[in-house]
């Protein structure tokens, strides 16, 4: 494995796996590597500090407490929706990331190769710039 829980989910989803986790959550079966639970409870025995302390500091520490009590005696569950809770909030985090360097990429080389072209003549019949 990799030296964090952070890098891990980082290498294992491509942005397109991670941009579903981040919209229907790990519970949908998208988290491939993270389905059943000897992944889940493997993952979490490796990097249970990385992970308490990440959904601490994402959500607040009652936010752990939250998903102890919503396992009374259950660990295996507890251990589950933890480290499910922690790739959902990774996936949210690398997909934001993802898309505001795309979009600022966008802005500078992308919209002035745009804008020659809608110059040209056959953008001005087929393009439209429309700046927010």
């Amino acid at each position: 494995m990799t030296e964090t829980a952070f890098d891990t989910i980082k290498e294992t989803y491509d942005i397109e796996t991670l941009r579903e986790i981040r919209d229907h959550g790990c519970v949908s079966g998208v988290a491939h590597d993270h389905i059943y639970y000897s992944d889940t409870l493997t993952f979490f025995d490796h990097f249970e500090d990385e992970i308490i302390e990440y959904i601490a500091d994402t959500l607040g520490g009652e936010f752990n407490e939250e998903l102890w009590n919503n396992n009374p005696c259950n660990w295996t569950g507890y251990k589950n929706d933890t480290v499910w809770c922690f790739i959902e909030l990774v996936a949210s985090l690398l997909v934001d990331e993802y898309e505001d360097t795309t979009c600022e990429e966008l802005s500078t080389s992308t919209y002035e190769s745009v804008k020659e072209l809608a110059s040209t003549p056959w953008g001005q019949d087929h393009l439209q710039i429309i700046s927010a």
